[in-house]
């Protein structure tokens, strides 16, 4: 069981942070920095444009084909945008400050999700940086994409 955790957890959690350190020092930026500005700021933003592209598209479709429909949908979407864009804000206010502290309060938050899950911090940031984040965006531009 130990090998299998160290294959899909500690190796691809070790993969990131050697990722993050070699563009934090073509950057010029330290490991927290990098950290911070990547995962919180720049996944951050690229999630909510993507979550904006499904409103867009079918703004677009419902100005081709009007129909009860096509609003409902659109409609939708745009609640599920300013979902997005809420929980963007939210994220900017909770880690403002310093990138020291943004990374300090990230850690600790993660560190309260691990003990939630029961599961340690390296699964966690693998879930939420890497799956969770790679699943939302890839929807989001799949049903773009449809609607297209």
């Amino acid at each position: 069981m130990h090998r299998i955790k160290k294959l899909f957890v500690t190796v691809p959690f070790q993969v990131c942070v050697a990722f993050l350190m070699g563009l934090g020092k073509c950057l010029g930026l330290t490991y927290k920095q990098i950290s911070v500005y990547f995962n919180l700021y720049f996944q951050g933003f690229l999630l909510l444009v993507s979550s904006v592209l499904p409103f867009v598209a079918s703004f677009i479709r419902l100005c081709q084909y009007t129909t009860f429909a096509n609003g409902i949908m659109t409609l939708a979407f745009l609640g599920y945008g300013s979902v997005n864009l809420a929980g963007f804000i939210w994220l900017m206010i909770h880690y403002k400050g310093t990138t020291e502290y943004a990374f300090d309060k990230c850690v600790a938050d993660l560190l309260v999700v691990a003990k939630f899950w029961h599961c340690s911090y390296n699964m966690v940031n693998l879930v939420i940086f890497i799956l969770w984040w790679l699943s939302l965006v890839g929807i989001n531009i799949f049903v773009s994409l449809l609607l297209f």
